[in-house]
């Protein structure tokens, strides 16, 4: 179940970050209030799990490493978005999940055959249909650079995350403290990004969007926390909870999109639909 409402978590903020233009919601400034928001749930629910200091300042250089990851991939999203189009950052974002499968494997010296493989490219290019539309506004190639990066960094969030619980954390360190840690440091680093541009005047204050922060930041957390703790509770391979999140996700936000925003379906759309459930399938069934 904590990988079920992870999966309906992020797709929950699929559709506030949908209704973000309808509301003229800065999306800058909601997703820096979003991780302060994030961090208070996770201290406010878990405020009993709060470990002695000793231990506490062992986990900050992850949480760090985490908060790096979350505010620099999602400044890079936003520029890749407006410069490479919305479709090609997705993609290149989604993508990641095959390097990021694939890495945990080798890491838990997993076997790669057919049936690891099978579903992983079935997954790719259900994921690959449903994301790709023709973009005509596209700019020349000197910004696809954005693109391999995110599809590193995102790749390399799945990795920490994973071994954040599994490795790096000290024993009994709980997956909500962890989860609140990194979006404390994330939000740090996005405010004195925000102040920076504000400073300059490139940037001005807008209260409503702190205010959808505080709505965004709730499903933020339990994407992120039920994820990380997944990989204790689930008897599943990493790789197999990695591959269920992402086209989990794709799935879900698909089906969203289509009954609550209109979106229209294609017979490619379609096709890639089928594709994912079907990966969804194998993945449920390997051993």
């Amino acid at each position: 179940m904590d990988l079920l409402f992870s999966v309906l978590a992020s797709s929950l903020i699929f559709i506030i970050f949908k209704s973000f233009p309808k509301w003229k919601i800065d999306t800058l400034q909601a997703v820096i209030a979003n991780y302060f928001v994030a961090f208070a749930c996770g201290i406010f629910l878990f405020s009993d799990k709060i470990p002695c200091r000793a231990i506490f300042n062992d986990a900050i250089p992850v949480a760090l490493i985490c908060g790096v990851l979350f505010i620099s991939l999602f400044i890079i999203m936003g520029l890749s978005s407006q410069k490479n189009g919305v479709a090609s950052t997705s993609i290149a974002v989604k993508m990641s999940m095959a390097l990021s499968v694939i890495l945990v494997m080798l890491f838990n010296h997993a076997s790669i055959g057919l049936s690891t493989i099978l579903p992983l490219m079935l997954a790719l290019i259900g994921v690959f249909l449903v994301s790709f539309m023709k973009n005509s506004t596209q700019e020349a190639s000197t910004h696809l650079w954005m693109l391999g990066v995110l599809f590193l960094g995102s790749a390399g969030l799945d990795i920490v995350l994973y071994f954040a619980n599994s490795a790096w954390l000290p024993p009994g360190f709980h997956e909500g403290i962890f989860a609140a840690l990194g979006f404390l440091m994330a939000g740090i680093m996005g405010l004195v990004y925000f102040i920076v541009r504000r400073l300059r005047g490139e940037i001005h204050f807008d209260r409503r969007s702190w205010v959808a922060g505080i709505v965004l930041g709730i499903p933020n957390f339990f994407s992120i926390y039920l994820l990380v703790k997944s990989y204790s509770t689930l008897p599943l391979a990493p790789q197999q909870i990695l591959s269920l999140a992402n086209v989990g996700v794709v799935l879900t936000s698909a089906i969203l999109g289509l009954s609550l925003f209109k979106e229209k379906f294609s017979g490619q759309k379609i096709i890639g639909l089928i594709l994912c459930i079907a990966a969804l399938g194998f993945i449920i069934m390997l051993d």
